[in-house]
């Protein structure tokens, strides 16, 4: 089984080739705002490397969010439109999820894994999890909360994402239990989570209707509810790809 993995969510690029639930191919680049300049070639290369043919791609899986607006954009029209020419299923993946269970099966320590996107204004996009238990929903939360919610369960924790943004704060609330901030490199998604996670994951079944996990408004979204004086669009500003 040949799969196609693409993680645009954050600063970070990630296309991957996997065969049998293995990374055999991947390209990685952190440059900022480079993804629609970027991701296509990364495609191509990878499989000319493989010497593959798009054709022989059976699955395609990527990162659905939350993140970067403009990153998921980019990341779900390329997975939308290669999943609808291609006649092949489409995975969409929570992006926290997926750099967390990457955290996982690269160390077996019995942890929380809390994965960490700065949002902005002491704000981020987390989840955690244990093993195979989501503890901490995805969402938009202040920093602050996330922390004081982590420091209650009393667990051994791993951060990754944008953790060490936070650095001084996750020590000063969490720094009583064991406790491992991962670097940027170390943070760097590779496809291992993504590709690991379609295991339990059903296909799209309106591939054409998907949309980005966002989790919060958008800007335009907030200036729209602000100049109507708290009245909400009809439909979300972005409603689809």
């Amino acid at each position: 089984m040949k799969v196609l993995a693409i993680d645009t969510s954050n600063q970070p690029l990630l296309v991957a080739l996997a065969e049998d639930g293995k990374i055999v191919a991947s390209f990685q680049t952190n440059k900022p705002k480079n993804h629609s300049i970027d991701l296509l070639p990364a495609v191509q290369s990878l499989l000319k490397e493989k010497k593959w043919s798009l054709s022989e791609i059976d699955q395609i899986a990527v990162a659905k969010g939350p993140g970067s607006f403009t990153g998921l954009r980019i990341g779900l029209t390329v997975a939308k439109v290669l999943a609808d020419t291609l006649k092949k299923p489409l995975f969409a993946i929570s992006s926290l999820q997926s750099l967390a269970r990457q955290v996982q099966l690269q160390d077996d320590r019995q942890a929380i894994v809390l994965a960490l996107f700065d949002a902005r204004n002491e704000n981020v996009f987390a989840g955690a999890y244990l093993a195979d238990k989501v503890v901490l929903e995805d969402g938009h939360y202040p920093v602050e909360e996330v922390l004081s919610l982590i420091a209650q369960m009393n667990e051994p924790v791993m951060v990754v994402g944008d953790g060490q943004h936070f650095e001084d704060d996750i020590k000063e609330t969490l720094g009583r239990q064991p406790l491992t901030i991962l670097s940027a490199e170390e943070a760097l998604p590779t496809g291992t989570g993504l590709v690991d996670l379609m295991k339990g994951t059903k296909p799209v079944e309106d591939v054409a209707n998907l949309t980005p996990a966002y989790l919060r408004k958008t800007q335009a979204e907030l200036n729209w509810e602000k100049a109507q004086q708290g009245k909400p669009l009809d439909k979300p500003y972005v409603f689809e790809v």
